[in-house]
């Protein structure tokens, strides 16, 4: 599989969100941070719309890759995530993906800003609007340092 291939932003708005590749999987940064850390797992296999149309190898690369995010992003004391949640939801964009959004009991600090979990236990507040890019850039280099 071609490395550079991102089927999911044939513009390559996000180029610059990537924090890992694995051999069915791309890890980024989401551009959407809705609470500190947000990211997104994309399936490589182009036409995979449903987690029922994984294979059982992109299933284990999924559990793989989520496991590896969680740990890095547990190994930094600014993160330090309680929780995490997965959604995929597959509305904008149909191609198969998870946004993985950690959850915090307390606020967080990072970058000079107080980052709060409004709702934890709950459903996250949904952000309509992108991080800049100088953000994006900060956090990718902090949330790749463990993978």
């Amino acid at each position: 599989m071609d490395l550079q291939i991102r089927h999911w932003d044939s513009a390559d708005k996000y180029v610059g969100a990537v924090l890992k590749w694995y051999e069915h999987w791309c890890l980024e940064v989401s551009y959407r941070q809705h609470t500190l850390g947000c990211y997104i797992l994309f399936c490589r296999r182009e036409g995979v719309r449903l987690p029922s149309d994984l294979h059982d190898e992109e299933l284990l690369g999924l559990r793989e890759a989520m496991s590896e995010i969680e740990l890095a992003l547990r190994a930094h004391s600014f993160f330090d995530p309680d929780h995490f949640n997965y959604l995929q939801m597959g509305n904008a964009l149909p191609l198969l993906h998870f946004h993985g959004i950690p959850r915090y009991l307390m606020p967080r600090n990072f970058d000079g800003m107080t980052w709060v979990d409004k709702r934890p236990g709950h459903p996250p507040v949904w952000k309509e609007h992108e991080a800049p890019r100088v953000l994006i850039e900060k956090l990718r280099v902090h949330m790749s340092k463990h993978l």
